[in-house]
């Protein structure tokens, strides 16, 4: 029996300690006929969505909060990796502010690789939601520390990129430490459009790679901002949105009793977990349905109107064309038709304006160049 429990643990562990990224080394070992352990089995080229997501003024946080920005992480960590899972989604590496996440899309027909790609695109809407509704997270808001540093700004924000493409899956290092992971241009290409939410003054990045395996009604929900040159990428590609309102969220109350876990415990909210992990992949699940139903995403999306979003599609459209005298005026007219400043209307008029005044170059194609110095 204490054998059998200590085999069970070393595997928890492993499977903590690897993930999916490194289920192939651990396999390979077990299958093998040699007594020792070979961690440097080769790659594996696969098929993927890749997510990033990043802890925004987490060097403030660092500084501030010195050794507790360690239990900082882990709580941002626990709603990240929580709803990844959920969403049939990997977690892969945590470099502190950011974690690199993947949905793998190889040897899926074309209906479970749709149902994949909704599933990254709601799981990263549901994932804002929960870090700005957390009663945990929503403590850092009073911190004295952070206050003074950030002022209006005091509160845990994630901003995310998704990309689809390639990605090499195996193990990075040497016979003393290895890390199982994925290296491809497209995971630096995610990072760039991730990055991209600075510029555009938004959370949620998706790139058209991953639109266009989406289902028409869960693409129907992201807008169409820009389209843009990334380095690493070949061709250009469009950006688009998910328009949510953090702001119009509450913190959730906080549980007025404390529980006391037992192993039993655990194992029924793991056998609840796991029923509603299953119960996305079923047939009578529709992405777009818990989209829709989901009250913190309709909350974040109550503020976008149709009109809105009909003004600024033409004024996208006549800033594509190079019409840019038009786009200025109706991009000036969504940009503070919300109530609050709305962040794409607002880049496109900054990089209309500098260095151009509203009149379209000459060689204007609709593509923007996002290079590295404006990603940084």
């Amino acid at each position: 029996v204490i054998l059998e429990k200590t085999i069970i643990k070393l595997g928890s562990l492993l499977a903590l300690g690897f993930g999916e990224a490194g289920a192939q080394i651990i396999a390979s070992n077990i299958d093998g006929s040699s007594y020792g352990v070979n961690v440097m089995v080769p790659g594996q080229r696969l098929d993927c969505v890749i997510g990033h997501a990043r802890i925004e003024n987490f060097s403030v946080a660092t500084e501030v909060l010195q050794s507790r920005v360690m239990t900082f992480v882990n709580q941002v960590a626990e709603i990240v990796h929580g709803v990844v899972e959920e969403h049939h989604g990997a977690a892969n590496k945590n470099n502190g502010d950011t974690f690199l996440i993947i949905w793998r899309v190889e040897d899926y027909d074309h209906k479970d690789l749709t149902r994949l790609s909704d599933m990254s695109i709601l799981a990263f809407a549901r994932m804002l939601g929960q870090v700005h509704m957390s009663p945990v997270l929503a403590r850092y808001r009073t911190h004295p520390g952070l206050q003074q540093r950030l002022g209006s700004r005091c509160r845990v924000d994630l901003s995310f990129g998704l990309h689809r493409g390639w990605a090499i899956e195996g193990a990075v290092g040497s016979e003393f430490k290895i890390d199982a992971s994925y290296l491809s241009p497209n995971v630096s290409i995610a990072e760039s459009v991730e990055r991209a939410t600075q510029i555009y003054g938004v959370s949620i990045l998706v790139a058209e790679s991953v639109i266009a395996i989406c289902s028409q009604a869960v693409s129907a929900k992201c807008r169409l901002i820009d389209r843009v040159k990334i380095t690493g990428c070949v061709t250009p590609m469009e950006l688009y949105v998910i328009d949510l309102d953090y702001m119009s969220l509450t913190v959730e109350p906080t549980p007025s009793m404390q529980i006391n876990w037992t192993s039993r415990q655990r194992f029924r909210v793991r056998q609840f977990l796991e029923a509603e992990k299953a119960q996305k992949w079923s047939a009578e699940a529709h992405m777009v349905s818990l989209f829709n139903e989901n009250p913190e995403i309709a909350c974040m999306r109550f503020r976008y109107t149709l009109e809105f979003i009909h003004v600024f599609n033409m004024g996208y459209q006549n800033y594509s064309q190079g019409e840019w005298k038009v786009a200025q005026r109706l991009l000036s007219r969504t940009r503070t038709m919300l109530g609050v400043v709305d962040g794409p209307s607002l880049a496109l008029l900054k990089y209309m304006q500098f260095g151009f005044e509203f009149n379209a170059p000459k060689d204007w194609q609709g593509i923007r160049e996002l290079g590295q110095a404006q990603l940084q």
